[in-house]
């Protein structure tokens, strides 16, 4: 009698514990993220005080981009064809660039970083996206529009990597 009950308790247990995760329609890859740890050279105190607002900087921009994950263009408010480029000007603020994920390869190219904008080739065109992290064997996990019709934060092998650029 009591190993009935023990079983039907664990029995219980497991159900409840599947019935409480998320049905996801949508096929998910999990990858190990690897924060950045922020440096701070010991030479010239102006040069670490750059480093510093820009590392604060570019952890916002993520932060933002993050809220839109998961979201349609029309969602987001922006265009709904070749939207990886306004989706990045409407986190980040950029007026110098347009339509084409290419036209931010105009700013100032950066060290690959958390909050680097990254530029990739692809047939006919490109894609750009944000860095909100790197795998253990360097490559960027990017936050990009367009990624499959929505938002997604999903790693790119970095010899895909045209460019890594400054977000304004």
């Amino acid at each position: 009698m009591i190993s009935a009950l023990l079983c039907a308790a664990a029995l219980a247990v497991t159900v409840s514990t599947a019935e409480a995760r998320p049905h996801h329609r949508h096929r998910h890859h999990h990858h190990q993220v690897v924060q950045q740890p922020v440096e701070q050279p010991s030479f010239i105190s102006g040069f670490q005080d750059g480093f510093q607002q820009g590392s604060a900087a570019g952890n916002g921009i993520v932060s933002r981009a993050r809220q839109f994950v998961g979201d349609t263009a029309s969602q987001v408010g922006v265009r709904t064809t070749l939207w990886c480029s306004a989706f990045l000007r409407k986190i980040t603020g950029a007026q110098d660039v347009d339509d084409r994920a290419l036209s931010w390869e105009r700013h100032q190219h950066i060290a690959p970083q958390v909050g680097a904008v990254v530029t990739m080739g692809r047939r006919g065109g490109g894609h750009v996206g944000i860095v909100s992290g790197f795998t253990k064997n360097g490559d960027p996990i990017v936050i990009s529009g367009n990624h499959g019709g929505r938002v997604r934060e999903a790693v790119y092998s970095r010899n895909r990597i045209r460019a890594w650029v400054s977000p304004t």
